[in-house]
């Protein structure tokens, strides 16, 4: 303060105020250190001296947190039971609407997640997407976290604001331990989003196999279209997720399944570029010209698009280019809507290829260039005879495909008609007859 002498009161009082807010953010920034490290005694020597209030906001990665929020963010048990005790607000959201229960499970730190418990009132707070400690659970994959949320009672069918549930989050991430645990808690893996999608869709349109897999385990139902109708086998069509596709195809799913507007998996793939899953569909027998209920092929929509490989795929087999829409257009009246008449011309001259056909091409062409000879074709025939059973297979149970097809089948057919009711004792007795109906005498005039 010497350096201050002879000026005004009101500069000194300023340059007091500026040196305490220095001070403040200094102790403001070694809290926070030690609360990431775990430094619980510099923690407790701060809120001992009152520097600090254990409820003050830190920025940390462009996010107002709260040094309890940290803690759990870092899975530090020790720090976060003496916040506890020195009267952190378990609630205080940070600017994400993050609470400190939330950040312990994004983590999977189970002891910060018990600690927690054990002060709030409420585990079922939401985050500014209406998302739960259950939903950040089930995201992330921290089965441990959840099953304490669930023995606490928490609600394991929440919904965000898109009404997706835990079950579609862990389906998004091919959490198969938390889908496994939620459906040993009794929660409906078939459940609905706000855009009609369940699990499984989601688990197809990432392309979680092993999500796919397990929930097909579980009896849920692969004909279940979303709000446009797409089932799970159209999304893994859109997203090029072939294991997914290949799959549900082997669990009873037609190749040509078609949606609301009658676009059918090929459809789908040929008009976002899926060229895998387009030409695995066209090589399993779907029907390349098939149309939808505006007479659009998969060609007219890879042509609009301007998917070159899967126009030259479909193309490749059997596509045929004079078909129309009910807009009375061809494939290239498509693609010069699209504004793609170049590119649909360099495909349709094979300048532009898809990489699956032309790579057949070249498996066929070699094979044509390299026959085996009549010994070694002898010696093949012999071999792939010898040893066939003449026994009959065995009667087998039926897979889960026959029973999903069965499943379907059984939704298209009417409803039985009902008999009417059977009249027993007329049956046995006859029925009863009026003498003044039947022994009438008839005089004729």
């Amino acid at each position: 303060m010497a350096a201050l002498r002879g000026t005004s009161p009101g500069l000194q009082q300023q340059f007091t105020e500026n040196t305490s807010e220095e001070n403040q953010e200094e102790l403001r920034v070694k809290f926070a250190e030690a609360t990431e490290c775990g430094d619980t005694e510099t923690i407790r020597h701060l809120l001992e001296k009152g520097d600090v209030v254990p409820d003050i906001t830190v920025q940390r990665e462009g996010f107002g947190k709260s040094p309890l929020s940290l803690a759990c963010s870092y899975g530090q048990a020790s720090v976060v039971e003496e916040l506890l005790k020195s009267g952190a607000d378990p609630n205080l959201r940070s600017t994400t609407g993050r609470i400190p229960l939330h950040d312990a499970c994004v983590g999977g730190h189970v002891d910060c997640v018990i600690l927690l418990l054990d002060h709030m009132t409420s585990i079922d707070i939401t985050d500014r997407n209406k998302q739960t400690a259950v939903h950040h659970a089930a995201y992330n994959g921290e089965a441990k976290c959840l099953k304490l949320l669930a023995e606490k009672g928490a609600n394991l069918v929440a919904e965000d604001q898109k009404g997706r549930q835990p079950a579609h989050l862990a389906a998004m991430r091919n959490q198969i331990k938390i889908l496994r645990l939620l459906f040993d808690h009794g929660v409906d893996l078939d459940c609905c989003c706000e855009s009609g999608k369940t699990p499984l869709h989601y688990a197809a349109q990432y392309g979680g196999l092993e999500s796919v897999i397990c929930l097909v385990e579980r009896d849920c139902d692969t004909t279940f279209g979303d709000n446009n109708g797409f089932l799970a086998a159209h999304l893994a069509a859109r997203y090029d997720k072939l294991d997914c596709l290949r799959f549900l195809v082997q669990q009873g799913t037609a190749l040509d399944a078609a949606q609301s507007e009658g676009r059918t998996p090929a459809h789908v793939a040929a008009q976002y570029g899926a060229v895998n899953v387009l030409h695995w569909l066209l090589e399993k027998g779907a029907d390349v010209n098939v149309q939808d209920h505006f007479g659009n092929t998969p060609a007219h929509y890879a042509a609009e698009a301007g998917k070159a490989e899967c126009f030259n795929c479909c193309l490749q087999h059997g596509g045929e280019q004079e078909i129309v829409n009910v807009h009375g257009d061809t494939v290239f009246d498509s693609a010069r809507k699209g504004g793609h008449p170049l590119l649909m011309g360099k495909a349709a001259r094979n300048d532009v290829k898809c990489p699956l056909c032309y790579k057949k091409f070249q498996l066929i062409q070699w094979d044509e260039e390299h026959q085996p000879s009549m010994v070694e074709r002898s010696i093949s025939t012999a071999m792939s005879t010898a040893y066939l059973s003449p026994l009959p297979s065995a009667p087998r149970r039926p897979s889960q495909a026959q029973k999903n097809l069965f499943k379907f089948d059984m939704k298209k057919k009417p409803p039985k008609k009902k008999l009417p009711t059977r009249d027993l004792p007329a049956k046995y007795f006859g029925e009863y007859l009026d003498p003044n109906e039947n022994f009438k005498f008839f005089t004729t005039e």
